[in-house]
């Protein structure tokens, strides 16, 4: 999980959104603002830092990264069109002509450049500068209250930020216009390629200085009375139901907006010429906005559709808590975006360049990287000292069982115990002889076994026995105490078989399989019943057949 503090250092106030930033996901979690106190003994070199750090400090505010902007009155900046769409040739290209139009030493200028998108068969670029003296002392600002921003954009521009999250009309220019306490930021987007951005040194404050001149009282009071009746005339609310002061003070307000709506017009009607589209939809955020009837008397002036800019019921993802916020978020939600927008169509633009490059602090990851090392170390320690054990053990075993092999192998073949002296073998070739003889000698059993049987094969006597061996089950538990063949003159024989068994039902099991001998006849008990002193726990039995004959073909004897 990261935290992101998108800072917006305004004239009025001091904002800060922290967005939760996840793997797959993000939220707007909170929105901070600390208002600036205004004087003429105040210095705003001393306040302005001062403000910042009462904010992160009362707010507990602690972030991975921080974005933030400087105010779009110290850049200047050109939107370009080129034929060609190689990057490098691009690059080139807005050099050599930003040095022909700027009338400063490049060498004192920072200079960044985003390729926008496509359009009309040619490709967008937007160049943006600043003076390094004003770029030195913004981040000077920031460093005396220990905040080293990662990233510098543009307030105006990072506008453009929020446009893939809101519903626009395809095809047309729309404009999101925020205006502020001392400014009013403009960013046209056509079908999500950037057309153009402005900052209108005119604002809110505005508002307030023309009503204390009007109504010839102080500024603050002159604020306090415009946030209290916070209204404008237009066409849908003529406000005919307000009379006296009120009256007074809403024609004040709606006369000094006009100031606002003029450069409005002048620089959308400069888009409209240079670009030769017209603005269908304005979108706007910002305190001025919040006065009731802005948004229709912008409409009313300008002719063109106008709504507040209601980024919760954007694709945003946006704790619902800041809800009440939502006028005079959109700055500070823009700048913050830059560190979590998927959308590739956003500002690219970073003044940290050069000298002024961001610098990672690195203290934090070494001190990470010792601890996992430390970590890594004793896991392998402890991995290389089970290793040992575990070799130690199994050798010992493989050592014991080797030692019981020769010893098995010793027991069954004696003659071979003074080939195989402690240190003068492998085993290897221990298991090799082994394995030898014992085929060897299983080959020779076998062949013994084989001519045993063909020596034997016409005396009946063995082959009544190898029958009976075949017939009865090998479960059955069955001790031989007698088996007697008797040979008859002429031919044939008679078996007498007598055994001991554990009961009555397998001495009928043995007599049942005994019938199933093809070699024998007449099978049958000649007495059973149980041994004397066994407490009838042990059956003696005598069983009795003829001999039928060797089995031939067919399955007759």
């Amino acid at each position: 999980m990261q935290r992101v503090i998108g800072l917006d250092i305004g004239s009025y106030s001091i904002k800060a959104v922290e967005i939760v930033n996840t793997f797959k996901s993000y939220e707007i979690a909170n929105f901070y603002e600390n208002v600036i106190p205004h004087g003429e003994e105040l210095d705003p070199d001393v306040v302005l830092p001062a403000c910042m750090e009462q904010l992160f400090k009362e707010n507990n505010l602690k972030a991975d990264r921080i974005i933030t902007a400087m105010p779009g009155q110290y850049i200047s900046s050109r939107v370009m069109s080129f034929n060609f769409a190689d990057p490098r040739k691009i690059e080139a290209a807005i050099l050599s002509e930003l040095e022909d139009a700027v009338p400063f030493n490049m060498d004192d200028m920072i200079i960044d450049h985003q390729i926008l998108g496509t359009m009309n068969n040619k490709t967008v670029a937007l160049a943006v500068l600043t003076r390094k003296n004003f770029l030195r002392s913004f981040l000077e600002h920031l460093q005396r209250i220990h905040i080293d921003p990662k990233l510098v954009d543009v307030d105006s521009l990072a506008f453009y930020n929020l446009a893939p999250y809101i519903d626009m009309p395809p095809g047309e220019c729309c404009g999101l216009v925020d205006v502020g306490h001392e400014k009013t930021s403009v960013c046209i987007v056509q079908d999500g390629v950037l057309r153009m951005f402005r900052s209108i040194n005119l604002g809110g404050r505005y508002l307030t200085e023309f009503l204390a001149r009007d109504l010839e009282t102080e500024f603050a009071e002159a604020q306090r009375i415009k946030h209290r009746v916070s209204r404008v005339l237009c066409d849908a609310d003529p406000a005919e139901e307000l009379t006296g002061d009120d009256r007074v003070v809403v024609e004040r307000i709606t006369l000094a907006a006009n100031a606002i709506v003029k450069e409005l017009g002048r620089t959308f009607y400069a888009f409209k010429t240079w670009e030769k589209m017209p603005l269908s939809k304005l979108f706007i955020s910002g305190g001025t906005s919040r006065i009731k009837n802005f948004n229709h008397y912008l409409q009313d002036q300008l002719e063109i559709s106008c709504e507040v800019n209601r980024i919760d019921q954007s694709d945003l993802k946006i704790n619902p808590a800041l809800i009440d916020h939502m006028a005079i978020m959109p700055q500070s939600v823009a700048i913050g975006l830059r560190a979590v927008g998927s959308a590739k169509r956003i500002s690219q633009i970073n003044l940290r360049q050069g000298e002024f490059a961001f610098v990672q602090n690195y203290e934090s990851i070494l001190k990470g990287a010792t601890a996992a090392f430390r970590v890594v170390a004793i896991a392998l320690a402890l991995l290389c000292v089970s290793y040992g054990v575990k070799y130690v053990f199994y050798k010992r075993q493989i050592d014991q069982l080797q030692a019981q092999y020769l010893k098995d192998y010793q027991a069954i073949f004696p003659a071979i115990k003074s080939q195989y002296l402690p240190g003068k073998y492998t085993f290897e070739k221990l298991r090799n002889d082994a394995s030898q003889k014992l085929q060897k000698e299983i080959n020779h059993k076998r062949t013994a076994v084989a001519q045993f049987l063909e020596d034997n094969a016409s005396s009946p006597a063995l082959m009544v026995l190898k029958s009976l061996s075949e017939v009865l089950p090998k479960e059955l538990k069955l001790d031989v105490t007698l088996y007697q063949y008797n040979a008859i003159a002429g031919g044939g024989g008679k078996l007498v078989l007598r055994g001991e068994t554990d009961s009555y039902a397998t001495v009928d099991q043995i007599l049942e399989s005994i019938k199933k001998s093809k070699m024998l006849k007449t099978v049958e008990a000649k007495q059973s019943g149980p041994k004397p002193g066994s407490d009838n726990k042990i059956i003696e039995f005598t069983i009795n057949a003829d001999y039928a004959g060797l089995p031939i073909a067919g399955g007759k004897a």
